[in-house]
């Protein structure tokens, strides 16, 4: 190891060797450390100015005409440019300059389908990244975009022409959206026209009769098209098929009107007597579909197609009964849109609007959703008397036409129970009945036979559970037993076997605790446990079950408390009931929970999930 070292630079550190003659300048062993003992680590180390200066730096050139390799002209109007910049912004140009083309040996290149502000335009982009964007303009930098495959460019287009989306240009914006590929800005003039369908109709019919067939037929396919009834969408269809008699869309046009949404009476008055429906096949088979559903009352929920889903504007949540804090049950069905409010998770008192209510008032009981209708069964009746205990009843709300109908009764009498559509069949789980018996029995309901029959029970009774649909299959996790205890196991019952099969139990033991599936995980929320006094405890912990693995995991996010709550999933999140008259809403991805306060003070409710919009029900 050399002791000194020869220094020529670094005067401040160096003294003259007593040799003279010589001129070498030495630094003594002790003040010249080693590099790598002076510093400690690695560091990433960035600039924030680096790669705008080398832009900058490129666009001045180009300005300048300095360093320029390749010169482009449209209309005869001359532009300097890089190739390396141009082929790093452009696949038309990197295939210009790289596969062996002519163009890649030329010093100056013509563009044809350009012109020059256009050109002008799309060069300063890609520069710099900004473009001023104007009317007078915009025409000629899609064409340039889209001739010069700058896809960042046409995503600036689109958005510049979104903002200026409105009911006299949204004809001219949909023919610049086909004619140069723009998909955002199709999507933008959809949801405009689904949004504002029966006011332009109302004001500009002229306009809506002149729409093409393609954007027509986008919006009639719309969940979210809810400004006119199905009976007027029909008639609107009628007349765009017979303005200019465009018959040759109708068998495909027609598919797109849901006759199941519409009543009998109008279905046979209006749609089948009508000479258009009498002159195709197609179409009167359309019409008998929507009859036969309709005269198959039961058999509806396992009937569904794209005809019978009623239109949403969101994702909606359903309050159904439960029992008020002055004792008395509730009949009350209500619903909140958590999309139309703004701020929903600070929110106060929240909008909720009312509904068709239950036949009957009923706390404890459970609901679930099968083809977006929401079923209601068991629970805790008053009677006339006086007397409240379990009873077998079950109903069945339909949003097309904001009603309920009654369907067969359960074969036992059930409360604290589990309710879960998996496939066409709805399962009830255990419970206790009328004599507050712990039961082991499970029982099915068909649709088609509007018929309950006796699936495979438990090992044990068992009430105060939860449950969940996830993976085809139904998750049922602890409760209590008929003897007090209580359990942390976790079931799945596979349909297609009749049977029950038992997974890793949870973490720790759970009743009147809520279930959940959000994606492939099952998360269990609050209830109660007993601690070594056999005292009932609060469950402040929130696990998830991996259905791949068949692990637990204990999340990093506790419940500020954790009894009488009952919750399911909305879009990727956890809800639950709080008896404080409130929501609370946990996010799995989030960590994160925030509050929706509830109309009134209910109590011991139910949910489930509906798989197509989302609708949950409490």
């Amino acid at each position: 190891m050399l002791t000194e070292l020869e220094c020529l630079f670094v005067p401040s550190l160096i003294r003259k060797s007593e040799d003279l003659e010589e001129q070498t300048w030495t630094m003594p062993s002790e003040i010249c450390l080693s590099v790598q003992e002076m510093l400690t680590g690695q560091r990433h180390c960035q600039s924030i100015s680096h790669k705008d200066a080398v832009l900058s730096a490129l666009n001045q050139q180009r300005n300048d005409g300095i360093l320029c390799d390749i010169t482009l002209v449209a209309e005869e109007q001359k532009f300097h440019a890089h190739k390396a910049v141009l082929a790093a912004c452009s696949d038309y140009f990197r295939a210009m300059f790289s596969l062996c083309m002519v163009e890649s040996e030329a010093d100056e290149v013509n563009l044809h389908g350009v012109t020059s502000l256009g050109l002008k335009q799309a060069l300063d982009f890609a520069y710099t990244g900004q473009i001023l964007l104007e009317p007078g303009a915009i025409q000629d930098v899609l064409a340039a975009g889209s001739h010069l495959q700058l896809l960042e460019l046409l995503n600036l287009c689109s958005q510049y022409l979104i903002q200026e989306l409105n009911s006299f240009n949204y004809l001219d914006l949909y023919k610049l959206a086909d004619l140069f590929n723009l998909t955002l800005l199709e999507t933008a003039v959809v949801e405009f026209l689904v949004k504002h369908l029966s006011e332009l109709l109302k004001n500009h019919p002229e306009e809506v009769l002149a729409l093409p067939f393609r954007l027509l037929r986008e919006v009639l396919k719309s969940d979210q098209l809810t400004s006119m009834s199905e009976e007027q969408i029909w008639q609107l269809a009628v007349r765009w098929l017979e303005h200019n008699c465009r018959y040759q869309y109708m068998d495909e046009l027609l598919q797109y009107v849901r006759f199941g949404l519409m009543d009998t009476n109008t279905l046979h008055t209006v749609a089948l007597s009508h000479p258009l429906i009498q002159s195709s096949e197609t179409a009167t088979a359309l019409i008998n579909e929507a009859l036969e559903y309709h005269q198959s009352i039961y058999a509806q929920p396992v009937w569904q197609t794209i005809r019978t889903e009623p239109r949403f504007q969101s994702n909606t949540l359903y309050i159904v009964g439960g029992k008020k804090r002055e004792i008395c049950k509730v009949r009350e069905l209500r619903y909140f849109n958590p999309i139309d409010q703004e701020n929903v998770h600070i929110a106060g008192i929240a909008n909720w609007s009312e509904l068709t209510p239950m036949p009957v008032g009923r706390s404890h009981h459970c609901v679930a959703i099968m083809g977006n209708f929401l079923f209601a069964a068991g629970g805790e009746v008053e009677h006339a008397s006086g007397r409240t205990c379990a009873v077998r009843t079950a109903c069945r709300y339909d949003p097309r036409s904001n009603s309920w109908i009654e369907i067969a009764p359960m074969k036992n009498c059930r409360e604290h129970f589990v309710l879960g559509a998996v496939g066409d069949l709805l399962y009830a789980v255990g419970g206790r009945n009328e004599l507050r018996q712990v039961l082991p029995s499970v029982e099915r309901y068909c649709p088609k036979k509007n018929k309950w029959t006796f699936a495979q029970s438990f090992d044990r009774s068992l009430s105060c559970h939860a449950g969940c649909v996830a993976d085809g299959l139904l998750w049922i996790s602890g409760g209590v037993t008929n003897t007090a205890q209580y359990q942390n196991r976790l079931m799945v019952y596979d349909p297609s076997q009749n049977k029950w099969i038992s997974r890793s139990p949870m973490l720790q033991r759970r009743v009147y605790h809520a279930m959940a599936a959000v994606q492939r995980k099952l998360y269990v929320l609050g209830g109660n446990d007993l601690d070594y006094n056999n005292d009932r405890i609060l469950v402040r912990h929130i696990d998830s079950y991996n259905i791949d693995t068949d692990q637990w995991t204990r999340c990093n996010f506790n419940l500020l408390t954790g009894s009488g709550r009952k919750q399911r999933r909305q879009r990727g999140g956890v809800l639950w009931t709080d008896i404080t008259i409130c929501f609370q809403w946990y996010s799995s991805k989030l960590s994160a929970c925030s509050l929706l306060h509830m109309p009134q003070s209910a109590d011991f409710a139910s949910s489930s999930p509906s798989d197509r919009h989302n609708v949950t029900a409490c």
